[in-house]
């Protein structure tokens, strides 16, 4: 194996792929509705699935006690609505 300026890749970018098969971005300069459509519809690959997940009951529960507190706040009488 050789080292040295000949021996490595012209290319910078050889080797990157993007994350899903055909999934091409739009041009580097391109700025506007059609890049942020291609990065939108990257994000919903990656994040749908874990979307798509029921919270932990943890979280719920959490989410419960948070709720009810500021039910009970809101309520003037002091009584939960």
């Amino acid at each position: 194996m050789t080292s040295g300026p000949d021996s490595v890749s012209k290319d910078k970018n050889e080797g990157l792929r993007t994350p899903f098969p055909g999934a091409e971005p739009p041009a580097a300069k391109e700025v506007g509705p059609r890049k942020e459509d291609w990065i939108g519809r990257q994000l919903r690959r990656v994040f749908d699935d874990a979307l798509a997940e029921p919270l932990p009951d943890d979280i719920m529960s959490l989410l419960e006690s948070i709720d009810s507190k500021i039910a009970t706040k809101a309520a003037p009488d002091g009584e939960p609505t």
